[in-house]
């Protein structure tokens, strides 16, 4: 078959499992007055409450400390945003509509703009005034059928800055294009005609010379997506890999010569009476598959073995002069946190999940072995690791993740403090934020000029629920624990969200 129908036919696999069906018919929808009940008695959970204004902006935020004249640029941030549509609340924290935020920074100065995503689905339900499309998660009698993943895109998770263009992504749809000043959406994103609306993943990696790689998975059809983007932003190649069974893969890293793709044990079942989410079967008794991609012969990678985990996300790769790949990674041991906290959420439950923690893997291809080493005590949770962008697929020190004590003190359920870990000392130093403010993803800035891994900030949004607002702030990357060199305070809360990127001016 050549590549073109083959192409075309994953496109149309993507949705098996997104037609309407009964199995939630007799369940009343009390998701929405269950969750305002415990929001009065749990006031975090405003991080899930959501909103309804399609537009957020403010010209000039409360600013405190000093924010350095030579940092300027946006901050963008994506994350679900509208959580309920004509009286239903989504059935998880993942299906929220995405809104894009553009934090400006220069001068001294911070302005805000919110505007939401106006992807397919968001246009016909404003226009049909009730939810009318499935999600990762929510599926309701009488939801119409989507012909492909593009139906229920909901643009939330997380951005891109290529060929001078701004993109917010999702999971296993079409990138949508945004105007970057105002936000407005300009549409889904084709990189070529043959790869329209195939799944383009939310976690992009941009080397140094500015080659983009991306993976999509097409749920449904066993197959991965590898694409190769130029500097300029066109399509250099995309290539299809059978690898069987293998529907959510949110992250992979690349080295200098490769890409490596962990494959979890999770299967995707074709009920169409259930959720894309409730198709989703977890086998612990077998065995994640390691894909490692010579960037030479994407057709062709390499097949490895490791126990049974599941990750989200990873920090970076890099490959010494014997072909030996070192990478750090969020590592779960099973996805319980996307079947039960991340739901349960969405009515008012809090859940005890279990959460990630810090590894390394080494992997040796050649000689078919790979050894994993945690990072991280057992005692810590770990999440959102982010390294300086220049280093990708590179040698480097510095990761910066979010933290919190497990068995700590009773607060909210998300994590509460900034890290900065040296993966080869495994000194660590970080930042506990008060007990009434959920952080979220925090990333590395380089100071204009400066080459160190340390020689910027780190920036990051949190969400402080006592007072009802978001807070944007900033640290000096060297010494995080001495506290927020300077911050700036919307007038609003937003609610929580997942990535970002920042743009220099």
């Amino acid at each position: 078959m050549i590549r073109r129908e083959f192409l075309c036919r994953t496109a149309g696999a993507l949705a098996l499992a997104a037609a309407p069906g009964a199995a939630a018919a007799a369940e009343r929808d009390a998701w929405g007055s269950a969750f305002r009940a415990a929001l009065s008695r749990r006031p975090w959970l405003i991080g899930w409450l959501g909103g309804s204004a399609e537009r957020l902006e403010t010209a000039a935020l409360e600013i405190s400390g000093n924010w350095p004249e030579e940092l300027a640029g946006t901050f963008y941030r994506n994350g679900p945003y509208r959580h309920e549509v004509g009286g239903l609340r989504y059935r998880h924290w993942f299906d929220g509509d995405g809104m894009v935020h553009a934090f400006r920074i220069g001068g001294g100065r911070v302005s805000h703009l919110g505007r939401i995503v106006e992807t397919g689905k968001v246009v016909a339900e404003r226009r049909a005034g009730r939810a009318l499309r499935p999600g990762f998660g929510t599926l309701r009698p009488g939801m119409e059928h989507v012909g492909g993943a593009d139906g229920m895109n909901a643009a939330n998770t997380s951005l891109l800055w290529h060929g001078d263009r701004l993109y917010a992504l999702w999971e296993g749809g079409s990138a949508h294009l945004l105007e970057p000043e105002t936000l407005a959406t300009a549409g889904p994103h084709a990189w070529s005609p043959e790869t329209r609306g195939l799944p383009f993943g939310a976690h992009p990696r941009r080397e140094p010379d500015g080659t983009l790689w991306n993976i999509g998975c097409a749920a449904g059809f066993g197959t991965l997506v590898v694409y190769r983007i130029g500097p300029d932003g066109r399509l250099r190649e995309a290539v299809p890999v059978r690898v069987g069974n293998a529907p959510l893969v949110h992250d992979f890293v690349v080295t200098r010569t490769r890409l490596i793709v962990v494959l979890p044990p999770l299967y995707l079942e074709t009920n169409p009476a259930k959720s894309f989410l409730d198709n989703l079967v977890w086998r612990p008794d077998e065995a994640a598959r390691v894909l490692v991609f010579d960037k030479a012969d994407l057709a062709r990678p390499a097949i490895l073995e490791m126990p049974a985990h599941f990750v989200f996300h990873y920090g970076n790769a890099w490959e010494d002069d014997a072909g030996v790949v070192r990478l750090d990674m969020a590592r779960y041991d099973d996805p319980g946190i996307m079947f039960g906290a991340f739901r349960d959420i969405m009515r008012g439950v809090a859940r005890e999940a279990g959460l990630a923690r810090h590894h390394m893997l080494r992997i040796d291809a050649a000689r078919g072995r790979l050894d994993e080493t945690p990072l991280t005590g057992p005692g810590l949770a770990a999440e959102f690791p982010h390294v300086d962008r220049r280093r990708i697929g590179r040698r480097y020190r510095k990761v910066t993740l979010l933290t919190r004590a497990t068995g700590g003190a009773d607060r909210h359920p998300g994590l509460d403090a900034l890290a900065r870990l040296d993966i080869e000392t495994g000194r660590m130093t970080g930042y506990a934020y008060e007990p009434t403010v959920m952080p979220e993803e925090h990333l590395f800035v380089p100071r204009p000029g400066g080459v160190g891994e340390d020689d910027g900030w780190l920036i990051g949004t949190g969400l402080d629920f006592a007072a009802g607002v978001t807070r944007l702030c900033l640290f000096d990357a060297a010494r995080p624990e001495a506290g927020p060199l300077a911050s700036a305070r919307l007038p609003y809360a937003l609610p929580l969200g997942l990535h970002g990127i920042f743009v220099p001016a």
